[in-house]
């Protein structure tokens, strides 16, 4: 069992940690914003990228405020220890990969040929960029920068106070309302129309699915970090758009609801907060 968590000797580190997360990346992706909406973007900045750090300043803010330099020390520790079972190993990897195979026969049966493996994983936010270094981009950006926010401080502060599964609702809200900015600027979200409704689901889904992944690697988000990396390998890439793209989005939330009702149940049978260490 994992250990009974520690009090913080300061209060206020939700506040610390929400304010620094919106400011930080906010901050970066308003320039692009308005460049996007008045003289328009041939390529995206580099920057766009950048701005996924904001969940991990946020973090490291948070866990300072509460705790000094001992504080982050542990956080630092918990998040990204490697010691859980081989188990998450394989769903941090192994469900990407999953989710690729699944989606190409998709393609196959709805058009009657493979994609293109040569356009695999090749985003025109990184023109040029050969799919080996794309992935290395992910993982550093949009996987370690929100992983290291979302499930490596929100949610086992939240789970301090609430049970996972409502505080997994409350990250999948955070995380929602943190994105605003790019359906100013982003083509992909830009498109979505009335699919936002669709994009919101399946980010309550996928909430649920790493926060269970996260209780059960131990409170390390190396396994989430993996997935997230993977995830948006496979579905912002150029040719994902569609079918690619539909199809994992509509395993995730098949697997979002299970993970929501195993943590419901668990909750239920223990009638108590699942530890989280400090």
């Amino acid at each position: 069992m994992a250990p009974q968590p520690t009090r913080s000797s300061r209060r206020g580190g939700i506040a610390v940690f929400l304010f620094v997360a919106f400011a930080v990346t906010w901050a970066i992706w308003t320039p692009i914003l308005v460049q996007a909406r008045t003289t328009g973007i041939e390529r995206m900045p580099w920057t766009f990228f950048l701005a996924s750090s904001g969940p991990l300043c946020a973090a490291v803010a948070a866990a300072w405020w509460e705790s000094g330099a001992t504080g982050l020390a542990s956080w630092a520790r918990r998040t990204f220890s490697v010691r859980f079972g081989g188990v998450w190993w394989v769903a941090g990897i192994g469900m990407p990969l999953a989710y690729l195979a699944i989606a190409w026969v998709a393609v196959l049966f709805v058009t009657g040929g493979w994609p293109d493996a040569a356009s695999f994983g090749l985003t025109e936010k990184l023109p040029g960029v050969a799919w080996p270094a794309v992935t290395v981009v992910w993982v550093l950006t949009f996987g370690l920068g929100e992983e290291a926010g979302w499930r490596g401080w929100l949610l086992p502060a939240l789970s301090r106070r609430l049970s996972v599964f409502w505080s997994a609702l409350i990250v999948a809200a955070v995380w929602i309302v943190w994105h605003a900015p790019a359906f100013f600027f982003n083509p992909t979200y830009m498109a979505m129309g009335a699919g936002i409704v669709g994009w919101m689901l399946a980010l309550v889904c996928g909430s649920y699915l790493l926060a269970w992944m996260t209780v059960g690697a131990r409170w390390s988000i190396v396994p989430v970090l993996l997935w997230h990396a993977g995830f948006d390998l496979l579905t912002a890439a150029d040719q994902s758009a569609g079918i690619i793209a539909s199809t994992i989005s509509a395993i995730v939330m098949v697997q979002g609801v299970a993970c929501a009702w195993l943590l419901c149940r668990r909750a239920r049978i223990e009638r108590r907060r699942i530890p989280v260490p400090a």
